[in-house]
């Protein structure tokens, strides 16, 4: 028993923390549990690969020579054993983890067995497999109780000693048929986990039926990190993962495909014109086929203060229709074109928020540059002179003043 215990504690020093990422923040006030319960079927199809995993062999992909010695010392695996595979591959790819610790039943001990598997994106599935039933059988061999290795496990710990250990598993995975001795085991470990797998059989049925073995999966989980929603594609890429590499045995678990029916309908393809939500052209096309449709309706109204700034103000406005911006737009964008302005230069627009920026960003964007507004202009000088100022940051300055009421002429010639 000691020496059992020994290599056991061995083995397990310095587990890694698995971290499965989740739907909701995980509470970080100590540990708190909704747990939920999630049941399915795997399918025909998936039985079915199940049964051409369990029937495949090393003699299939290499010389029979160098593979009977392995042949005869390796047991078949069992459905239990690809499920869990392929579970360690799902944890793997969710998280990036290396190192996996799972919480399990035995089909041969009453023990709960603490199993680590260490997987790599390179390894091909069927490793996975072979390492999965050697881990087990290792694991068999050594069985001690569950809490006498927890506490060998916080021996001298100071986190056991000041709070709460930190637990050995977050994940586990059981088969129902298995007895375990432990009663206390599930109950104790169930606060803690975060996701817990029972695989279960229904009773046999008659020779007519399907020779692929029905399996049903129970999926107990705790509801305030993850959806239900969640479960379901964990269920459907399991399945998914399954079916790929029964066809490619010796697959790189790193590239196995497990994209879902359900996720490849929701996701957008990248080779489907998207029609960028009917976009019709650029802002200058779409203004200037609106302008020349309809010049006359009215594009921009402008109030213009009549008084002072300190009496009553009493306002008046300006009606500026389509034709007269896309004609003033047109000859500020010529003048910034002739000045030099090149194909995607800054301009920079010093105005106030009034028609002349309009027509000033209208005239950058149709000389195929683009526009940055700095600051406004102070009141004074707005009731005096607002000038307007659209200059390319180097080399060329370019100045451009309408005095909307000093001189009406200039605006009426520009418009």
């Amino acid at each position: 028993m000691t020496d059992r215990l020994a290599g056991v504690v061995a083995r397990l020093q310095n587990l890694p923390s698995l971290s499965l990422p989740t739907d909701y923040p995980r509470p970080t006030e100590g540990t708190r549990l909704i747990e939920a319960a999630h049941v399915a079927d795997l399918s025909t199809q998936t039985a079915s690969s199940l049964m051409r995993l369990a029937l495949y062999t090393e003699d299939d992909d290499g010389d029979d020579e160098d593979n009977d010695d392995k042949t005869q010392t390796q047991q078949p695996p069992s459905a239990f054993h690809l499920l869990l595979s392929a579970f360690v591959v799902l944890l793997h790819r969710y998280t990036g983890d290396t190192d996996i610790v799972i919480g399990s039943s035995s089909a041969t001990v009453r023990e709960p067995l603490v199993l680590r598997l260490a997987i790599d994106p390179s390894d091909p599935f069927w490793a996975i497999v072979r390492r999965v039933q050697q881990v087990e059988n290792e694991a068999e061999a050594n069985a001690v109780p569950f809490d006498t290795l927890r506490r060998a496990l916080s021996k001298g710990s100071h986190e056991a000693e000041e709070e709460e250990a930190a637990p050995l598993f977050r994940v586990r995975f059981f088969d129902e048929t298995d007895q375990v001795k432990d009663p206390n085991f599930i109950r104790t470990t169930q606060l803690t986990s975060d996701l817990t797998i029972f695989i279960t059989r229904p009773p046999t049925t008659t020779t007519r039926t399907s020779l692929a073995p029905r399996i049903s999966l129970r999926i107990i989980y705790n509801s305030l990190l993850f959806s239900q929603k969640r479960i379901s594609y964990v269920i459907e890429q399991l399945s998914v993962l399954l079916r790929k590499v029964s066809l490619n045995p010796l697959a790189p678990v790193g590239s196995v495909p497990l994209l879902t029916p359900s996720q490849s309908s929701a996701l957008p393809v990248p080779t489907v014109d998207l029609d960028w939500c009917g976009w019709k052209g650029a802002i200058t096309d779409v203004f200037s086929l609106k302008a020349r449709s309809y010049p006359g309706r009215p594009c921009v109204i402008q109030g213009v203060p009549t008084t002072h700034r300190l009496e009553e103000v009493a306002q008046s406005s300006v009606t500026y229709t389509y034709g007269q911006i896309r004609r003033a737009a047109n000859t500020l964008a010529h003048h910034l074109i002739a000045g030099g302005i090149q194909r995607e230069e800054v301009v920079m627009v010093y105005a106030h928020r009034s028609v002349e920026l309009v027509v000033a960003v209208m005239a950058v964007l149709k000389a195929g540059a683009t526009f940055s507004v700095i600051g406004n202009v102070d009141l004074n000088l707005y009731l005096q002179n607002l000038t307007l100022i659209a200059f390319k940051t180097l080399p060329i300055l370019q100045v451009v003043k309408l005095s909307i009421f000093k001189s009406p002429s200039l605006v009426a010639s520009l418009f």
